[in-house]
């Protein structure tokens, strides 16, 4: 994770982007855990400017900068900056922590698309690791990125997913 945030932030596209936005700064690295994706990291950059956030791709050696967009209200909360030197879990030992859980408390519930999310919410730096199940729900793990803690785990219908 943090070669593709030191690839990123050392590549041309970045440095323009923050001539532009010298204020923004790392809020979420976001990975869809399948094969299709496996080289691909996405990185959020919130600017407090302007209220806006500016996606990049990091597939491989290819970096692309997708157009700046509005934060979701509901979003607003999670606007804190990533401190990447405080995180000691990379995604694939997250990952394997959460699929324990799985395995351990929801046997019953088998993963069928995995994705991981690492983000500042009020509780700290936290992996946000969620499964979808084919059983149609969505099991949610929260992972101190940090002390490598599990924070809470939920099983919700993929309804209750968004409440």
């Amino acid at each position: 994770m943090l070669e593709s945030i030191k690839k990123l932030e050392s590549s041309a596209e970045f440095r323009e982007y923050k001539k532009e936005s010298p204020e923004a700064f790392l809020v979420h690295v976001f990975y869809m855990l399948d094969e299709a994706n496996e080289n691909c990291v996405q990185a959020g950059y919130y600017n407090p400017k302007n209220d806006r956030i500016t996606t990049f791709l990091v597939e491989d050696d290819k970096i692309t900068r997708n157009p700046e967009a509005e934060v979701f209200k509901e979003q607003e909360t999670l606007m804190n900056p990533l401190v990447l030197s405080k995180v000691k879990l990379e995604v694939q030992e997250a990952v394997e922590i959460a699929d324990s859980i799985q395995k351990e408390k929801y046997a019953g519930h088998c993963p069928i698309r995995k994705i991981a999310i690492l983000q500042h919410l009020e509780m700290g730096q936290l992996w946000n690791i969620t499964f979808v199940t084919e059983s149609f729900k969505t099991l949610n793990i929260k992972i101190d990125a940090n002390s490598k803690n599990v924070l809470s785990d939920k099983l919700l219908s993929i309804v209750e997913f968004g409440k």
